[in-house]
């Protein structure tokens, strides 16, 4: 898109990269339960995402069907998994997290966010092992629907988030955290701030919390035994 640069060169007319954001419709055993505001790619793995991470349904498995038609993204639940409420169930999972895999999982953001280095206007998740391997990644304009896709991908894979960190450039709001508690995350760390209410819910759910991960500090708000320090990095 072409727009204004005003700089201390005076004005020209440039083309800019502009982030693309389109509406879908999320139809789950024929009935309307969301609306997205959403980039248009891995739709498959944003419905599965979602579905897990609002707790519509606890494995990919309860999953029958998902058929993307134009902007409506139509998916069929067996019936055992319909209906069912986004409970959210304590995290017991002791699994650690060295400080300097939240710091590289961080830093993995500005590496592969291909559309964030051309718009500036997407948000990115990651799902990292406690080795420190990129087990997912995906980059959204919604820095929900960016955890809802990163999760999708992961599950289609096979890979248990009980044994994982999800990490996320958005700050973490009730919402957020929720998302994480659902899908089973023993921690969720960010580069943004926190807000209360995303605490508490950590709190209650067990969830090693950790915001403002900035190479060299990062803050543990919640579960802080799950993060080991690093001798280096």
């Amino acid at each position: 898109m072409q727009c204004t640069a005003i700089t201390g060169n005076g004005r020209s007319q440039i083309d800019a990269d502009v982030a693309i954001e389109k509406s879908f419709d999320l139809i789950v055993n024929r009935a309307h339960i969301a609306t997205f505001l959403a980039s248009p790619q891995e739709l498959d793995a944003l419905a599965t995402g979602f579905l897990l991470c609002e707790g519509l349904a606890r494995s990919a498995d309860e999953i029958a069907s998902i058929d993307v038609r134009d902007g409506t993204i139509v998916c069929k639940l067996n019936l055992q998994s319909y209906g069912r409420t986004g409970e959210i169930h304590p995290i017991s999972s002791t699994v650690c997290f060295e400080q300097k895999i939240i710091f590289d999982a961080i830093d993995e953001f500005k590496k592969r966010g291909q559309l964030w280095r051309r718009t500036g206007g997407t948000h990115s998740s990651i799902i990292s092992s406690p080795a420190g391997d990129v087990l997912a990644f995906s980059e959204d304009v919604s820095r929900a629907c960016s955890v809802d896709k990163v999760v999708g991908k992961a599950v289609l894979s096979g890979i248990d988030p009980a044994d994982c960190m999800l990490a996320t450039t958005g700050r973490l709001s009730v919402t957020m955290v929720a998302k994480a508690a659902r899908a089973g995350f023993p921690l969720i760390a960010s580069k943004a701030a926190p807000m209360s209410e995303g605490v508490r819910l950590a709190e209650r759910s067990g969830i090693t919390l950790v915001a403002f991960a900035r190479r060299p500090n990062l803050y543990v708000y919640t579960g802080e035994q799950r993060v080991v320090l690093s001798l280096s990095g």
